[in-house]
């Protein structure tokens, strides 16, 4: 599943291709979007799209006369530009087309689509409930936010693990980002919410925003020496040359050196909270030594 960084990359381009540009064509395939569409589509031709933004894993596209559009990848989806014009043909993939003056955008292979008039954070499922985005537009993560909800009552005997996969408490956190924050902070996923440190919850706090920052960036969380590292030596990726395995610290290393300690990277299954976004089981992967992790959990 396209996590914060990637959704906040989708968005980007979007914005660039339909910002301020008219609406020449809409269409949607989703059923409640087609649906829409068919009553007031019309009302969006010749609208200027106004901005395309993300809030973790969702993407919103705002359009003059308070309309909007709305994405969740899922798992499959992806959007893709194109500049003058997209192809002719309507591939059996395409969930939405939106065809602006020199620009369009195409939505393949996503399960959620919406499009309306309002707001979406009070018409579109679960948009209300995000916790802050890991990847803020004003720079400034949402602490206080942040640590309110981490710290609130129904989380307080839920590990960290499944903690923050839980979009309610912070946006954009998905399995990679899961793993690489918990190895960064030293944190054994099973720990319980209340049990962290102040120490453990200070790292958490910083650390969210700057690797959703980094893999934003450049499209990694392992640091720029440790990439160097992995890429000259044969022993520490599972295959040579290829550049995704050097990506990250901990995240599908399964079985190779922790590059902090050197004794193997592990994965395990672990329960999560179901928020109708994430899967109830999903694989984390951690360093026993560095993150205390004993064989039992999980």
């Amino acid at each position: 599943m396209p996590e914060g960084p990637e959704v906040r990359r989708y968005a980007d381009a979007l914005n660039e291709v339909l910002a301020k540009k008219r609406i020449k064509h809409f269409m949607a395939r989703t059923v409640n979007a087609r649906k829409w569409l068919d009553l007031y589509g019309s009302s969006l031709i010749n609208k200027k799209v106004s901005r395309v933004v993300s809030h973790g894993k969702h993407l919103i596209g705002y359009i003059e006369g308070d309309f909007y559009f709305h994405s969740h990848l899922m798992m499959w989806g992806r959007w893709q530009t194109f500049q003058p014009a997209p192809p002719i043909e309507i591939d059996r993939r395409e969930r939405a087309r939106i065809v602006v003056t020199r620009g369009a955008a195409i939505l393949y292979s996503a399960p959620i689509f919406n499009v309306g008039q309002g707001d979406p954070y009070e018409q579109v499922e679960y948009l209300n409930t995000l916790g802050p985005d890991v990847l803020p537009y004003d720079k400034q993560f949402d602490t206080k936010t942040f640590l309110s909800r981490l710290k609130g009552k129904d989380y307080r005997t839920v590990t960290i693990g499944a903690a923050l996969l839980d979009q309610r408490i912070a946006a954009g956190i998905g399995n990679y980002l899961r793993a690489e924050i918990l190895f960064a902070c030293r944190i054994n996923p099973w720990r319980l919410v209340q049990d962290l440190s102040k120490e453990e919850i200070r790292c958490l706090q910083q650390t969210i925003p700057a690797l959703g920052e980094r893999a934003y960036r450049l499209l990694a969380t392992a640091p720029e020496e440790d990439r160097a590292r992995m890429k000259a030596d044969n022993s520490l990726v599972y295959q040579p040359g290829r550049e995704y395995g050097t990506r990250h610290l901990v995240f599908r290393r399964t079985n190779l050196p922790c590059l902090r300690c050197s004794n193997p990277i592990k994965q395990l299954r672990q329960l999560t909270i179901s928020t109708g976004e994430e899967e109830r089981d999903r694989i984390v992967y951690f360093c026993p030594t560095c993150q205390n992790v004993e064989s039992g959990n999980g």
